[in-house]
């Protein structure tokens, strides 16, 4: 399948567990539409609402890692689309690599199935997340320092949209200069699908410098893929050993990580941003919180509602921005 091939096709992502290294897809960041579904992740629901509502996207991959993706694919049972579902293990052992893996090809084999393609670049593209991702990371080291954080969240959810080959970091406009603000914040949450929310922290008089979110540290600290031997267990090696996620129930892990870096950052408090409903962040929130607490470190915990809502949390950020 050539590139110009692969662009025609419109599939909507959910989860950073969904190998951009097999096809391109859209990656899903809001959506405000018609379509609600009460007590259930905001962030997924609209996810579900522009599968149905937009005509534009022609199918729809999602992991199964957590209640909310379990069940997506009963919510779009008829809107004959393109849906496959990618079963994600919790553990990240060889054992859950070969079955990561057969997943995947599981995956490519459907994608081929379905629209008629063949698909011959996994090697090439491979290569190509490996750079982007080392890209990503050298402006991600530059958070404090000369590039502001809302800024580079919003260029990269404008670049996830994008077909791989066109996600070169030079789209990426970064704001040059320091920000000149003293209180030093580090996010914590899923996917921040209103970037909006970082600009409000800024304007609050905070300094983002680091994160843990799926589509900025999470995906650029996965280990390069290697191109040589089976392609879709180096894939399935390189996804699983990235920062992880709740949903994969380590949360030691997560939270050694995310110390070491707020301390070697100098962070003043934490920002932990979660969706209604999404239980993974719920659960892990509590032991963070100890976490911190321990470390003397403030936290200010947010909800929001859906992939659009900004939930009036100016006033929230202000009054966390007088605290520290």
């Amino acid at each position: 399948m050539d590139f110009r091939e692969e662009n025609d096709l419109r599939i909507l992502s959910l989860s950073g567990f969904i190998p951009e290294q097999i096809c391109d897809t859209v990656r899903f960041t809001q959506y405000k539409g018609g379509y609600k579904i009460s007590e259930y992740c905001g962030y997924v629901s609209d996810f579900i609402a522009q599968v149905l509502e937009d005509d534009s996207i022609d199918g729809a991959v999602f992991s199964r890692s957590c209640d909310s993706s379990r069940v997506i694919a009963g919510y779009l049972a008829d809107s004959n689309k393109f849906l496959y579902q990618i079963p994600v293990p919790a553990r990240r052992d060889s054992d859950a690599v070969m079955y990561f893996a057969a997943g995947m090809e599981q995956y490519q084999k459907a994608l081929e199935r379905h629209y008629g393609i063949r698909i011959t670049n996994v090697k090439e593209r491979i290569l190509y997340v490996n750079e982007r991702n080392r890209n990503i990371c050298q402006i991600y080291n530059k958070l404090g320092e000369e590039a502001v954080y809302s800024k580079y969240i919003e260029e990269i959810h404008k670049m996830l949209k994008k077909p791989l080959l066109e996600q070169r970091m030079g789209d990426v406009s970064i704001v040059r200069g320091k920000c000149g603000k003293d209180k030093r914040v580090y996010l914590v949450g899923p996917f921040l699908a209103n970037h909006n929310l970082a600009k409000m922290i800024e304007q609050s008089g905070m300094e983002i410098v680091g994160d843990n979110l799926t589509e900025s540290k999470r995906l650029f600290s996965a280990p390069a893929a290697l191109t040589d031997g089976n392609l879709y267990v180096n894939i399935a090696k390189s996804i699983l050993h990235n920062r992880l996620s709740p949903t994969q129930n380590q949360f030691d892990t997560i939270l050694s990580c995310d110390l070491a870096e707020i301390k070697e950052k100098e962070v003043d408090g934490v920002i932990y941003i979660s969706q209604k409903y999404c239980e993974p962040y719920d659960y892990l929130y509590a032991a963070y919180k100890k976490m911190l607490d321990d470390n003397h470190i403030p936290v200010l915990n947010v909800k929001v509602t859906d992939s659009t809502d900004n939930g009036h949390l100016e006033s929230a950020f202000e009054a966390f921005a007088d605290l520290l």
